[in-house]
């Protein structure tokens, strides 16, 4: 049986899907995003001055929104190998938590989500070497980041 490590490093515009085998070559799969955080248009000054000039999203948009996201998340873990053993997911913005509890709701496989970690925007390169880094010392990243 192969042993195959997942690293998912993702924003809501794109996410990169690295699969390493045990011999620490990985692939790239790259996902393009179409998820729209849509923009509520109109609204009405408050009474106070210099209130807000914008109304909240209504229930509409959110669920909207909310639905883009679920479909993103879907088809990211839709190329996640089904051999995987252990996943680490990290990324700049909040689709990282999002994908994790997407990943704990699966039911078909479990694999080992061993870590969800902030990270600034990287080239593929460099997403490629923290990646296989990450794997080979889990411990010594997740304990870099518990110290900030």
């Amino acid at each position: 049986m192969r042993k195959i490590n997942t690293g998912i490093w993702l924003d809501f515009k794109e996410a990169y899907i690295l699969t390493i085998d045990e011999n620490w070559q990985a692939s790239t799969q790259h996902l393009m995003s179409e998820v729209e955080h849509h923009a509520v248009k109109g609204g009405t000054r408050s009474k106070t001055p210099w209130g807000p000039q914008y109304s909240p999203k209504d229930r509409r948009t959110l669920e909207q929104d909310k639905r883009s996201e679920q479909q993103y998340f879907e088809k990211i873990i839709s190329l996640i190998d089904p051999e995987t053993e252990s996943i680490v997911i990290s990324g700049p913005a909040e689709a990282k938590t999002g994908l994790k509890k997407a990943v704990e709701g699966l039911n078909h496989y479990k694999p080992q989500l061993l870590a969800v970690l902030p990270s600034d925007y990287m080239t593929t390169n460099e997403i490629r070497a923290w990646m296989i880094d990450f794997f080979k010392n889990p411990e010594a990243h997740i304990k870099s980041t518990e110290k900030e």
